[in-house]
């Protein structure tokens, strides 16, 4: 993946921190912008804090405290420049409700996200290698 801006929806810092250190271990080149919350998260997609160009991939745990992201992703899904953004729900709990309704809302992937330095390094090599390999769209947003 050519470099490009991932959002990553994340309320504890320490992760943000951890996934921060993975990106440099592996080499990935895209920026990383954190959002706190899904308020947060939508100011910097399409508010006041707009990131350019609108970033290609979110990362975001719609399980998490504090974080609306089932509401965020509806709002991305009905959004004509959001509509098609890569979205990975990564979480460390068990919702079956909010796993179904975030893959009727068409994620790229619902997945245990790891909170120790190493495994954030190996998830984070996986999914750069994923990518990677896909195609995104040229037009710029």
């Amino acid at each position: 993946m050519v470099s490009s801006n991932i959002l990553l929806i994340e309320s504890c810092n320490d992760y943000f921190e951890n996934v921060r250190n993975a990106f440099y271990e592996i080499g990935i080149k895209s920026t990383l912008h954190l959002a706190k919350n899904d308020t947060e998260a939508w100011s910097m997609l399409q508010g006041v804090n707009k990131i350019s160009p609108i970033p290609k991939i979110v990362l975001i745990d719609i399980n998490a405290e504090g974080i609306n992201g089932l509401h965020l992703l509806n709002k991305m899904r009905i959004h004509p420049d959001l509509k098609s953004t890569l979205v990975f729900v990564m979480t460390r709990t068990d919702n079956e409700l909010n796993k179904a309704a975030a893959l009727d809302l068409n994620i790229a992937g619902y997945m245990h996200k790891p909170f120790e330095s190493k495994n954030t390094t190996d998830f984070f090599s996986i999914l750069n290698d994923y990518w990677n390999i896909i195609e995104f769209s040229s037009e710029k947003r």
